[in-house]
């Protein structure tokens, strides 16, 4: 990497951490409670002060008693979800909301992916499990690090073999933190009901699988952790909804989907009006493009799981 492009991802970090500082002294304020799930906290743990781990967005994660109060927050301080209320309905649910103003993106989770448990349950199992520490003058609450070596993993298995930044996260984690760590990582796993996610991103590295909980995979975890096209979860759902009216009522919402689902799904919509249209042009080549390898790929997580 270039001495200019290593300014670049260290001007832009410093501008995210300001954000994230200004979002939860935002959410403070309503006394809303938050857990910085990755960004600062995977740096901060996982990487010496020497190092520059870049990141271009905050994922935080609230209680879902909280996530009313914590959008209000964010609408006050001018950001803006990038898909409506309504955008995605019928869709598989999403565990995060995106927020937007200007460059700078905000993740709004209610829960963590790969976690089953109830909301609530989640959000308590991380709560429990972290600490507070100083960012951009800000108190801001991170991960354990049995807390965060469970979070890099599921970032891995939510991601698949074909990101390298959360499997060098993870790599990391499993160099830095000893076996009483990981033995945690895994109750934790457990207790929130995401030993089969926690498996799966183990697996993505020989130094993990060794730890690896022995577990057969969900559908869901088998299609993202194998790098399936994006695709293959959305026909999965389908096939999972009953009832000929909303199977076609999805399938219409797929085939012409509102800008704001356009933009969670294609990062071409979200390069303006110019991007927004030729996405919207080309989706249906995507659609056709994509379906064949998406349904191989639900055919093989489909028997895996069996």
């Amino acid at each position: 990497m270039s001495g200019n492009a290593a300014k670049r991802r260290a001007a832009q970090t410093l501008m995210v951490d300001a954000a994230t500082a200004e979002v939860i002294g935002a959410l403070t304020l309503r006394a809303v409670d938050c857990i910085l799930l990755r960004g600062p906290a995977v740096a901060r743990r996982l990487y010496d002060a020497v190092e520059l781990r870049s990141y271009i967005d905050a994922d935080l994660l609230v209680s879902p008693h909280q996530m009313i109060e914590a959008e209000g927050a964010l609408s006050a301080i001018g950001f803006a979800p990038l898909a409506d209320d309504g955008d995605l309905n019928r869709h598989r649910p999403v565990h995060a909301r995106e927020w937007q103003r200007g460059m700078v993106s905000v993740d709004l989770h209610r829960r963590v992916a790969g976690c089953t448990a109830p909301d609530d349950v989640t959000w308590q199992t991380f709560h429990e499990h972290s600490a507070v520490v100083n960012l951009a003058g800000a108190s801001a609450r991170i991960p354990s690090p049995a807390a965060l070596a469970l979070i890099v993993a599921l970032h891995a298995a939510h991601n698949g073999p074909r990101m390298p930044k959360p499997l060098a996260d993870l790599a990391r984690a499993l160099e830095r933190f000893d076996d009483a760590t990981w033995d945690e990582a895994s109750q934790l796993a457990e207790r929130a009901g995401a030993t089969p996610a926690f498996a799966a991103g183990l697996r993505l590295l020989p130094a993990g699988a060794a730890r690896a909980p022995r577990v057969v995979p969900t559908i869901d975890v088998a299609l993202r952790s194998s790098g399936a096209p994006p695709l293959s979860l959305g026909i999965d759902w389908l096939l999972r909804t009953r009832g000929l009216r909303e199977k076609a009522a999805l399938v219409k919402h797929v085939v012409l989907p509102p800008s704001g689902a356009l933009r969670t799904w294609r990062p071409l919509a979200r390069r303006g009006r110019a991007g927004l249209i030729a996405a919207y042009v080309s989706h249906p080549f995507w659609l056709i493009g994509h379906t064949i390898p998406s349904l191989r790929a639900l055919v093989r997580a489909r028997q895996q799981h069996s």
